[in-house]
Parts: C-alpha cells; sequence; structure tokens
C-alpha cells in the first residue's frame, strides 16, 4: 500500500509539473498598496482579469511602493528591473510624465480611444520612457477632494492652512490661500496627526482605508477632476511575449478600465457610508469657489503638462479639445 501511495504521489507531481512550469509570472511595481484600496483596486482588478482571460498561464505578481518608492518607481520599469509599472504621471513629472494631464480630461473611455489621445500617450511614453500604455484606469467618477482638520475659514476657503499635496494641486492651494506641503501618501496621516499639514488633496476615495477620519475632521466637496493611473509595460519585456499573451494583457486591460469606472464609484460610495457614521462631516464649498476649483484644476494641468512636456502636451492638447474632452 505504502508502494502504491508513493507511486501516486510521484505521478501527480510529474502531471503538475508540466502544468506549473506554464505559468508565466509579470512583475508588476505599484505606486500604492492595500492600505490605499480605493486606488490598488485596479491592480487588483487587472491582475484578476490576465489570470481569467489566460486561463491562469499568466499570472502578474504585484511588488509595491515598500520594494520602491513610488516617485523612484519609473526608472527601473523602464530599464525592465520590472515588467510592468501601476502608478500616476505626477509621480515623475520630471522624466516626461505626460499622463498627469489625463486628470483634466473627462472620463468617455470611448472618446478617449477613438480621438487618439490613448495612443498619443502610447506612443509619448514609447519615444521618452520605453514603456507602452496597456490601459488607463479611472477610479470612478469623483476624481479628487480634500480632507481638512479645520472647518473653512469665514471666507469660505482655507487661508493659511498647509496641505499635502503634489504639483498637480499647487493651483487649487493657491486659490484657496493654502500653502501646498509635499509629502508622500503613506506619511500624510502622521503628518496631520502632528500638525505639520492641516488637511490633504487626495482621491475622493481612500480616506478611509488610510485611516483619515481619525486625523481629519471635515470632507471638503464637490470633488473635481478625474483619477487616472496608468498600466505600462516595458517595451523590451512586451517584445518577449507572444501574439497571444500581448492579446490576453490587452484584454486584461481593457477589461480593467471598464469595469474600474464603474467599480470606483461604488467603492466611494461605501467608503462615504462608513465616514458619515465614524462623525466625518462633509462641507460644501459655495458655487462660485467650486467652479473656480473645476477650472483652475484643468488649467493648472495642461500647464503643468506645458512644463514637463512641452514636445508632447501642446498636440496632445489639440486631440482632447477636438473631442470635446477638456478646457
Amino acid at each position: 500500500m505504502k508502494q502504491l501511495l508513493l507511486a501516486a504521489a510521484a505521478l501527480a507531481a510529474f502531471a503538475a509539473g508540466p502544468a506549473l512550469a506554464q505559468t508565466k509570472a509579470i512583475k508588476l511595481l505599484s505606486s500604492w498598496d492595500r492600505t490605499n484600496y480605493a486606488t490598488y483596486e485596479s491592480a487588483l482588478a487587472f491582475q484578476e482579469e490576465v489570470k481569467k482571460v489566460s486561463g491562469g498561464k499568466l499570472e502578474i505578481d504585484i511588488k509595491g511602493p515598500e520594494t520602491v518608492p513610488p516617485f523612484q518607481q519609473l526608472q527601473p520599469v523602464s530599464a525592465g528591473v520590472f515588467d510592468m509599472l501601476y502608478t500616476h504621471g505626477v509621480y515623475h513629472a520630471g522624466a516626461k510624465g505626460l499622463t498627469l494631464v489625463a486628470d483634466a480630461i473627462e472620463p468617455d473611455l470611448e472618446k478617449r480611444r477613438s480621438s487618439g489621445v490613448i495612443d498619443y500617450f502610447d506612443k509619448y511614453y514609447q519615444k521618452h520612457n520605453k514603456l507602452t500604455m496597456i490601459a488607463m484606469p479611472i477610479q470612478g467618477t469623483q476624481g479628487y477632494a480634500i480632507v481638512s482638520r479645520d472647518p473653512l475659514s469665514p471666507e469660505g476657503d482655507l487661508k493659511g492652512k498647509k496641505l499635502r499635496a503634489t504639483q498637480s494641486y499647487f493651483g487649487i492651494a493657491k486659490y484657496l490661500n493654502a500653502t501646498p506641503v509635499v509629502v508622500p501618501g503613506p506619511e500624510t496621516y502622521s503628518a496631520m496627526e502632528k500638525g505639520v499639514v492641516d488637511g490633504a488633496f487626495w482621491p475622493a476615495a481612500g480616506v478611509f482605508t488610510m485611516k483619515w477620519y481619525e486625523v481629519a475632521k471635515y470632507r471638503l466637496r464637490p470633488s473635481f477632476g478625474t483619477s487616472n493611473e496608468p498600466l505600462f509595460f516595458n517595451v523590451a519585456a512586451w517584445g518577449k511575449l507572444s501574439s497571444q499573451e500581448q492579446g490576453w494583457i490587452k484584454a486584461a486591460g481593457k477589461a480593467t478600465e471598464e469595469y474600474m469606472i464603474k467599480q470606483g464609484d461604488v467603492t466611494l460610495a461605501k467608503e462615504d457610508a462608513e465616514l458619515d457614521k465614524l462623525g466625518m462631516k462633509v462641507i460644501q464649498f459655495a458655487p462660485d469657489k467650486a467652479a473656480a476649483i473645476k477650472k483652475i484644476w484643468v488649467t493648472s494641468l495642461w500647464d503643468l503638462a506645458e512644463q514637463c512636456c512641452a514636445d508632447g502636451a501642446k498636440e496632445l492638447h489639440e486631440l482632447a479639445l477636438k473631442a470635446k474632452l477638456t478646457q
């Protein structure tokens, strides 16, 4: 009996061997981890889609910011240390990060594709960063917002306050008479807790899982812009995939885009319900200020795109304007 069991085990191992060998791991570097689930959700959705469409022949191995800090991730992926990058354009603005301006482009997936906007981003990154764009997931339609430890000033702004920000938010911070302070996302909780900053710009979703309700009492609305986090593939690594494998990756990217544009709003609604229960209040900007914030957001991003990517921003802007996807 013992010999029969050993033989059966050996046969099972032999049979499993080829199946395991057929699975190809693709190394993806993500700028976020599960603590910011609302944004990390796209990476997880893409991981699941790749597994599904490839029948398990491809798997996405996600490494997060604990491996390489977000602002330093472009170079190792361009160099081929990792196969893929899931990030935000503003994190590599100094290295031709043109996708930062996607946040000023309307969240119409079909128009983005048919207008040539997505193709333009793809060709630009291939030229400058040796990356090809697989997809541009949008985290729902609500974009970005501000959390604050204090209510608005009597003038309805944030005069004298310090706000965690990246370059994208500088124009709005100035309009609200606040001072932007560049703080990495994972360090923002501590910065608010210690009073280093009085609030933070952030995607509208994500506040709950990062537990910012413990150090900030208010959510300022309405939100503005759209939150876009592109998925890139190293060009050399992409070329080593078979046409079938490339097809699986592209299909998974498109499915992720179509899923997240809806799921992002679902996630935000769930978060808002939880934050309401926890007593984190919502304060609305006056209509004139809300309108100004939305306009400044768009113009600021296109200005920033001109600064980082003068060889591409104008032509891209013309494409987006023609498609009525931006101002």
